[in-house]
């Protein structure tokens, strides 16, 4: 679900308005500590966290290459590329911003400080559940939900991993553009 909003700069922002205001309420109805301290290692951690999360990717990528084939890897990557196939700098940007921030304020701010890493992993990759022809994205969309609820517990700071997955989202918007377009010439 969450994989189709991007394309909807409004429902994008409404999307974001409703997760983090579910997560600040749960966080404050529970009394939980929401630690968003910018700093000098948090902003570093969060920079690796996403070059992480992108090398993990492409791997992902290469197995599917490697035991699927090529056309079966290039399909997937571009099922899920044409959801991104055009997006402006402003969605770009606004798509990481709004991930870092309603969904890891949700997910790991609330979720999984309430109910434990794997609960909130596996409502992550719900949320993140699409149709069929990028359903095999959704289920490993479960370990980017893990490795960010890692980070969060070992930093104990959310900023880690709003930055994450913010940078994590606007260079998969970048990288699908560009697939995309290579997709095209290579029809042409």
């Amino acid at each position: 679900m969450l994989f189709y909003i991007k394309r909807h700069l409004w429902l994008e922002i409404a999307v974001t308005i409703l997760l983090a205001s579910l997560g600040l309420w749960g966080t404050h109805r529970l009394n939980l500590p929401l630690h968003l301290k910018p700093s000098p290692f948090a902003i570093v951690l969060g920079v690796a966290g996403a070059a992480w999360l992108g090398m993990w990717t492409l791997l992902v990528q290469y197995a599917y290459r490697v035991f699927k084939g090529s056309a079966f890897a290039e399909q997937l990557t571009a099922s899920l590329a044409k959801e991104y196939a055009n997006p402006s700098p402003a969605q770009i940007l606004l798509g990481g911003l709004t991930a870092a921030c309603g969904e890891e304020i949700f997910f790991r701010g609330f979720i999984q400080q309430w109910l434990g890493l794997i609960v909130a992993s596996l409502l992550f990759m719900v949320a993140h559940f699409g149709k069929k022809d990028i359903r095999v994205v959704s289920y490993w969309s479960i370990f980017q939900g893990l490795y960010l609820g890692l980070f969060y517990a070992y930093s104990k700071n959310l900023i880690v991993p709003m930055i994450a997955h913010g940078l994590f989202d606007m260079g998969g918007m970048v990288y699908f553009r560009g697939f995309m377009l290579r997709l095209q010439n290579k029809r042409v």
